[in-house]
């Protein structure tokens, strides 16, 4: 079983880095935790939300995680069980937050140290605020993209841009996924957070601390905001240069057709044996056979004029 005890003296820290049915098992022997809080953690919803229980709050938090060789931003939850006593989280280890966090509470006691004499409000923050900040250098990265893709414009290479395009957009769709509740969420964990902490440990500095997690969580829906506008305007500009370039070669090809349509017609009209192989036509089958052409081209004129075509 993935399972880390850290205990303070003030609150211990369960960390729990799989939600296999051995973690699952763990949580319901040792915890008095809802069937259904367990079940959503066995079971992800994939949506970030916040229910109160009787003696604990439990918080779903969705985050993007950024596959390097593929490029491709995948969705990874982290659920959190806590009140004034304990911290339990539940994640898939794929969040590098999470991994780094726990591998310093074990290793580096002077980071253990830090949190002794601290009420488990302030790790619990500490903990959303540094899951916020991570997600800055991969929107950076997106934005590195983004500044690459422009940069392509106008160079002739927009077909191998769409996929580049739309890498980005769904990476974006991806994140967005992510932070779409996440304020609501952190809003009502700090309405609550009294009667699940303590109101001792709710001070000026945690109050300007949820102020400052929740003014991250709100700047980075506006970056995300920005970037999906910025690649929706290249999407839209790559996609009427290649207009332009099937135009371009819709023109051309229409030309070529115009120069070979009046040879072509020539050689059909003298290639007709008017005299032997049209029955009515008589000495003048050739002028008779011109007559009915022109008829039918004045015809199809007029039909088209009136349909408005032309």
């Amino acid at each position: 079983m993935k399972q880390q005890k850290f205990q303070l003296n003030k609150f211990a820290w369960h960390n729990l880095s799989d939600n296999s049915d051995e973690e699952i098992r763990y949580l319901r022997d040792n915890f008095e935790f809802e069937l259904g809080h367990l079940t959503d953690c066995a079971n992800p919803p994939l949506r970030p939300k916040i229910d109160l229980a009787e003696k604990y709050i439990f918080i779903v938090l969705l985050f993007p995680v950024y596959n390097k060789k593929s490029g491709i931003a995948s969705i990874s939850e982290i659920d959190i069980f806590a009140n004034k006593d304990m911290v339990v989280t539940v994640h898939k280890d794929e969040v590098n937050v999470m991994r780094d966090l726990a591998q310093k509470m074990e290793n580096e006691p002077r980071f253990k140290e830090k949190y002794q004499s601290k009420d488990c409000i302030h790790f619990l923050l500490d903990l959303l605020e540094e899951l916020d900040v991570s997600l800055y250098p991969m929107l950076n990265h997106i934005s590195w993209d983004i500044d690459s893709i422009d940069n392509q414009l106008f160079t002739g290479r927009e077909r191998e841009l769409i996929n580049k395009i739309l890498n980005i957009k769904r990476n974006i769709v991806a994140i967005r996924k992510t932070m779409r509740s996440q304020k609501n969420v952190l809003e009502e964990l700090e309405e609550y957070a009294k009667d699940y902490f303590g109101s001792r440990s709710i001070g000026k500095s945690e109050q300007m601390q949820f102020l400052r997690i929740i003014n991250l969580s709100s700047d980075l829906w506006v970056h995300l905001e920005n970037h999906m506008a910025t690649i929706d305007a290249i999407q839209e500009t790559n996609e009427s240069l290649i207009g332009f370039r099937l135009n371009d070669i819709m023109k051309t090809l229409t030309i070529f057709s115009v120069i070979v349509f009046p040879l072509t017609l020539l050689a059909a009209i003298f290639g007709m044996n008017t005299i032997e192989g049209m029955p009515f036509m008589g000495n003048f089958g050739f002028w008779k056979v011109m007559g009915v052409m022109l008829i039918g081209v004045v015809f199809m004129f007029y039909f088209f004029k009136s349909r408005k075509w032309v």
